[in-house]
C-alpha cells in the first residue's frame, strides 16, 4: 500500500510516515497533554525523514548554518541543506571538527550493533530525538556494501497533534537529564532553559516546570543558568553579534566565572560606573580568552568580602582589580570587540593585562612566603637581564621597541621597591637581634 499524505496544521502536506514505516512490538513511554501514553516503536526508512535540529542539541549548529548563509532561507527537509547539516553532524564542516571523534564513535557502534535507542520523530518526519543516529545510518546506508540493515531508523512517531510544551519536555527530558548531560553541549543546554522559559512564561515558576523536566538539575541550577544566558545575551549585545550562541560554545564556562564575580560585585554594592567597568573587561577577556577559567577565579578573589573579614577579605587586592578594569577604559573597546575574527585585534594587550593581573594575585597570596616572592623577583630580572643582552633577534621589531620605551620606568619602580624591602628587611633584623638579646638577659 503506497503511503498516503496528510495535511498538518504548519500547513505543509507530508508522507504518512507511519503507513511508510512498519510497526514493531517494541513501545516507549511519554507524558502527552497531562497523561502517560505507551507509543509504537517503528521501522522508519530513513529517506522519509530530515535533520531537525533548530532546537535542542544542535540549536547551535542551526545558528551556524544561518550565520553562513545570510537572508537565505534554510529548509532542513531539502537535500541541499539535508546534505550540510550531514556534514555538521559528521564534524566535516568548518567550525563542527569537535564532532568527529564522538560521530566516529557512534558510527563504529552502530555498524556492529545497530541502532539500539530509537529516536522520537515528529509527524511530518522531523527528527526530534536521534538526529545523529540519523546521519549514521545514512552514512552506512551509502558506503556499505549491505546497506539494506541501514534503511531504517527505528523511532517513536509524535501524534501531529503535540504541542510545543509537549514536544519541549519530550526533547528537553530525553537529551538534557543529568545522566546525559555530557551528551548536550554546554550553549545547547542554557538554549533549551531559555526556550523552556519562553513557553512556560505564564506560569507562576517557570524554573519549576523546566527543573521538573530536567531530571537531576536541581531549580537552583536552572535559575543560575537562566542568569547566565541573560550575561551570554548581554555580551553577544556588546561585541555586535546578537543570538550568535554558536560563537559562544568553546566560552561558556568562562561565562560562569563572569556571573560570579558580577554576583560579587552585586554583593559589594558596586556603583553603576564600576559596575560597567567589570562587564566590559569580562567581556573583552572572555572575546579574547585572555583567561582561563580557573585564572578568572581571581577576579572573585580580588573584590574582597563585604563584610571586610575572613579569608575573601585576606586576599582582596584592589591594585590588581584596578589595573586590570582598566581594559574598560578604552573608549573603542566596543568597536574593537565587534571587530571581526575569532579574537579581537588588542588582543596582546588584553592577554599582557591578564597575566599581569594573575601575577599580582599570586604574589597576592604568598605573602607569608617572603623567600618565595624574592627568589621569584630575582629569576625574573635575571630572565630580564638576560634578554636585554641577546636582543639581536628582536631589537628593531615594533614590539620591541615599544617595550623598551616603557622600560626605564618600571625598571626605577623596582628598584625603589628594592630599596624599600631592604630597608623594612633591616628594620625587621635589628627587632629579632633586640628580642634575642632580651630572652638572653631574662636567663
Amino acid at each position: 500500500m503506497p503511503p498516503t499524505k496528510t495535511t498538518l496544521q504548519s500547513g505543509h502536506t507530508v508522507t504518512d510516515l507511519a503507513n511508510a514505516s512498519t510497526k514493531t512490538d517494541r513501545k516507549e513511554l511519554f507524558w502527552l497533554k497531562g497523561d502517560k501514553v505507551a507509543l509504537d516503536v517503528y521501522q522508519i526508512p530513513v529517506n522519509l525523514l530530515y535533520f531537525n535540529i533548530a532546537n535542542g542539541r544542535y540549536a547551535d549548529k542551526m545558528i551556524q548554518l544561518k550565520a553562513d548563509n545570510p537572508g537565505v532561507h534554510i529548509d532542513p527537509s531539502e537535500n541541499e541543506w539535508k546534505n550540510k547539516i550531514a556534514l555538521m553532524l559528521r564534524g566535516e564542516y568548518p567550525g563542527t571538527e569537535s564532532d568527529q571523534s564522538p560521530y566516529q564513535n557512534l558510527r563504529s557502534d552502530m555498524l556492529s550493533k545497530q541502532q539500539l535507542k530509537p529516536g522520537v520523530v515528529l509527524a511530518d518526519g522531523g527528527v526530534l530525538d536521534g538526529n545523529r543516529r540519523l546521519a549514521v545510518l545514512l552514512d552506512l546506508s551509502e558506503s556499505e556494501k549491505n546497506p539494506t540493515r541501514f534503511e531504517y531508523f527505528d523511532g517513536v512517531i509524535l501524534p501531529g497533534d503535540v504541542g510545543a510544551q509537549d514536544r519541549w519536555r519530550i526533547e528537553a527530558g530525553l537529551q538534557i537529564g543529568r545522566d546525559e548531560k555530557l551528551a548536550y553541549s554546554p550553549i545547547n543546554q542554557l538554549l533549551k532553559i531559555r526556550e523552556g522559559l519562553a513557553l512556560f512564561r505564564d506560569l507562576e515558576k517557570p524554573e519549576h516546570e523546566i527543573a521538573k523536566t530536567l531530571y537531576g538539575i536541581p531549580e537552583a541550577d536552572i535559575k543560575r543558568d537562566i542568569r547566565k544566558i541573560g550575561l551570554i545575551d548581554e555580551y553577544l549585545r556588546f561585541i555586535g553579534h546578537s543570538n550568535a550562541y554558536n560563537e559562544v560554545g568553546a566560552v561558556v564556562e568562562r561565562f560562569e566565572e563572569a556571573l560570579k564575580a558580577v554576583d560579587s560585585a552585586k554583593r559589594l554594592s558596586w556603583e553603576p560606573p564600576q559596575f560597567q567597568r567589570l562587564k566590559w573587561s569580562l567581556f573583552a577577556i572572555i572575546r579574547d580568552q585572555s583567561m582561563t577559567n580557573w585564572d578568572m577565579r581571581n577576579i572573585v578573589k580580588s573584590m574582597g568580602s563585604p563584610t571586610g573579614k575572613g579569608k575573601k577579605a585576606l586576599l582582596h587586592n584592589r591594585k590588581a582589580l584596578d589595573d586590570l578594569l582598566k581594559i574598560a577604559d578604552d573608549p573603542k573597546l566596543r568597536a574593537t570587540l565587534s571587530a571581526r575574527g575569532s579574537v579581537s585585534p588588542k588582543k596582546g594587550e588584553h592577554d599582557s593585562v591578564s597575566r599581569a593581573f594573575v601575577d599580582q594575585m599570586e604574589a597576592h597570596e604568598n605573602r607569608s612566603r617572603p623567600l618565595y616572592l624574592a627568589q621569584r623577583a630575582e629569576n625574573a630580572l635575571a630572565s630580564l637581564t638576560e634578554a636585554l643582552s641577546n636582543n639581536e633577534d628582536v631589537a628593531h621589531t615594533a614590539e620591541w621597541q615599544q617595550a623598551i620605551t616603557s622600560l626605564p620606568d618600571y625598571v626605577d619602580r623596582v628598584m625603589d621597591l628594592a630599596k624599600r624591602c631592604s630597608s623594612k628587611l633591616e628594620k625587621l633584623l635589628k627587632r629579632a637581634e633586640k628580642g634575642k638579646l632580651k630572652k638572653a638577659a631574662s636567663r
